[in-house]
């Protein structure tokens, strides 16, 4: 964890072509291309770049996370098919965050590191008082093991506040996209700073990169970075993240997949956590992955 060409990919995505015949009509974004575990290793590869932990994350336009098990068993296999190539990587999954999919054998499998919410621009309005406090969310969460998290993905920091405050105070929280994707609203928005408190009193509560959906100005979204780190410690941010391959696009219609590439993407929060370690007492390393061990703590990091 300590060598600059050893990374962690806190947030990517793999799936096939054939995963890809599964979305329905109404899709949050343009139809991505394929996009395997084989060949994103390849293209780190080519680079220098040697990660030791991916953590593939469910795909929102996928009815299920059946892509993120399939991956599991890419791995396996391309360990045997390569010895000592692929030895060094280690691959987790998040799968969907739903009652009945998200059952005890999923949630058991033992790369599972937890479940992901997602709700894209809904307003904090669409989240009902008992979105995430039924009966049968309350049963999902009492699944989940010590080590297991929910990941929540809005892009308003009003709606992350809503739901974290549903969800049960003993359950870890991961927050995607440093919190909030609003960065006309500034560091300084009353809900942003609402939901920095409540993470701060849960205790239990992760903010992730790559912070570019926030904004992909490194200069714009540091004050979202230095707000964390101040609020809750370097501990609780994880910058170190791809979310390969970058689909959806900017406020200003930019395609991200126009504007980054993985190799692209850890260039942008490696230069975001050189910025931020200037305004903190946190290293670089300690703000792209320290965390890591924590967020992730049934991992057997390989040393480097």
């Amino acid at each position: 964890m300590n060598n600059d060409n050893a990374l962690i990919d806190s947030h990517v995505h793999f799936f096939t072509q054939e995963d890809l015949t599964a979305p329905g009509a109404e899709l949050p974004y343009a139809l991505p291309n394929a996009h395997p575990l084989v060949d994103y290793l390849a293209t780190l590869a080519s680079s220098g770049l040697k990660p030791v932990l991916l953590n593939n994350v469910h795909l929102s336009i996928l009815p299920d996370s059946a892509n993120v098990f399939s991956s599991f068993a890419e791995l396996a296999r391309l360990q045997v098919a390569h010895p000592g190539k692929y030895d060094h990587v280690r691959l987790v999954g998040t799968i969907k965050a739903d009652p009945d999919y998200a059952d005890e054998r999923r949630l058991g499998h033992p790369q599972v590191v937890g479940v992901r919410i997602v709700l894209h621009d809904a307003p904090p309005q669409r989240v009902a008082p008992d979105a995430y406090s039924t009966s049968p969310w309350m049963a999902l969460y009492e699944r989940l093991a010590a080590h297991q998290h929910v990941h929540v993905y809005a892009q308003s920091a009003e709606t992350n506040v809503r739901v974290l405050r549903q969800i049960p105070r003993q359950v870890r929280v991961v927050l995607d996209h440093l919190g909030t994707c609003q960065v006309e609203k500034g560091a300084d928005d009353v809900a942003f700073l609402e939901l920095l408190e409540a993470a701060q009193a849960r205790g239990n509560v992760w903010f992730k990169g790559p912070g570019y959906r926030t904004c992909s100005d490194v200069c714009q979204v540091l004050p979202f970075v230095t707000r964390i780190v101040d609020a809750l410690g370097a501990d609780k941010l994880l910058l170190q993240a791809s979310d390969a391959p970058h689909v959806g696009a900017d406020p200003h219609g930019n395609a991200y997949n126009d504007l980054f590439d993985p190799v692209g993407a850890f260039d942008f929060v490696r230069r975001l956590a050189n910025a931020a370690s200037e305004c903190c007492s946190a290293t670089a390393d300690e703000l792209l992955h320290g965390a890591a061990p924590i967020v992730f703590p049934n991992i057997d990091f390989p040393n480097q």
